[in-house]
């Protein structure tokens, strides 16, 4: 696919992804059972045999004039998202929360990382967190976050949970990130609820010990278990609808277990409907994200960042468009191209 289609390319990945957009707002308002052909890969590449060079030169910056979201992944240049109100409104929302927090955090939003153990993959991180130095950087310097917020509308869980393995990898910039979060938003429905969901990834996962629920556990049975870290830590379901059934499907499929899938997840489930839910929060222990930093976490730092999903959900929700109109926007913008 040569370089010299660029623009037609760019047009073609963001027709594809409003289409698939489309296709989503039918789905998430259907009740019927969905067949293989619709659940499978969506993965839009651009362009092939890319080097790290040449995307710098030539892609970098290119793509935002197109309003798609581009990734370099081994070679190939990948459409995984479309700039929209919903997506940048969130991160926009979620900066002011952690800076609130802590003025100890430096966040860095739409930056972009060099990722994967062989330096062969870049990423736009919609959110990246870093401790704030003590003394200014020097020339050159390279951010290395903790933690990692994703935002998907267009993405899709499956391209999302991709990342995990390129953000815990040992690149120079991706080494320390110890989190790593992701929050989908689905299409709203007629009935004007949305589904959303909540994917949390630790580098070092562990999860409580299932073993210390048996009648009279061995003394020295240990209260958490390690797991792969490019499998979800907890997974909450957080919108004012459940997960359609094919994502649902797809969380199970990659391992989680199923006590770590939590949330509004039937119908009869409590729902987060206000502030403060025990299920509805996400707790981050504050080392992880002062990790390596300079005699540890400041002593006036919290134990824990707390999100409560309850406030993310309500920033979604106020942003997303109503189904109709969202369909005849995506339709009107493929026929303008």
């Amino acid at each position: 696919m040569p370089i010299s289609n660029i623009e037609e390319n760019f047009k073609l990945a963001r027709n594809a992804l409003l289409d698939f957009d489309k296709k989503d707002i039918i789905r998430e308002n259907s009740k019927e059972e969905v067949t293989a052909e619709e659940t499978g890969p969506r993965e839009i590449v651009v362009f092939y045999d890319v080097t790290l060079e040449k995307y710098h030169q030539k892609f970098l910056q290119e793509h935002r004039r197109f309003s798609v979201y581009v990734r370099l992944v081994k070679g190939k240049v990948i459409a995984y998202e479309i700039p929209s109100p919903p997506h940048a409104s969130l991160v926009a929302d979620l900066i002011p929360i952690l800076a609130g927090w802590t003025n100890r955090l430096k966040i860095y939003a739409e930056l972009d990382m060099i990722v994967g153990n062989k330096n062969d993959t870049v990423n736009c991180a919609d959110i990246v967190i870093e401790p704030r130095h003590v003394l200014a950087p020097g020339t050159g310097y390279v951010p290395r976050p903790r933690m990692i917020i994703e935002v998907g509308k267009t993405e899709t869980i499956e391209s999302l949970n991709s990342l995990a393995g390129e953000y815990f990898s040992n690149s120079v910039q991706s080494s320390l990130v110890q989190v790593y979060l992701s929050i989908k938003m689905f299409s709203r429905r007629t009935n004007d609820t949305v589904a959303m969901v909540a994917t949390l990834y630790l580098r070092n996962n562990q999860v409580p010990n299932l073993a210390l629920n048996q009648p009279n556990p061995p003394p020295n049975t240990p209260p958490t278990v390690p797991m792969t870290n490019t499998i979800p830590n907890l997974v909450i379901s957080f919108g004012t609808a459940p997960l359609h059934q094919v994502s649902r499907t797809f969380i199970n499929n990659i391992g989680v277990r199923n006590d770590r899938i939590i949330g509004y997840l039937q119908n009869d489930d409590p729902a987060c409907v206000a502030p403060g839910m025990a299920n509805y929060q996400i707790n981050i222990p504050s080392h992880l994200l002062f990790q390596g930093y300079p005699g540890g976490v400041p002593h006036e730092i919290p134990n824990n960042f707390i999100l409560d999903l309850w406030n993310v959900q309500q920033y979604i929700f106020d942003k997303l468009i109503y189904n109709g109109f969202e369909l005849k926007l995506n339709s009107l913008r493929i026929n303008v191209f």
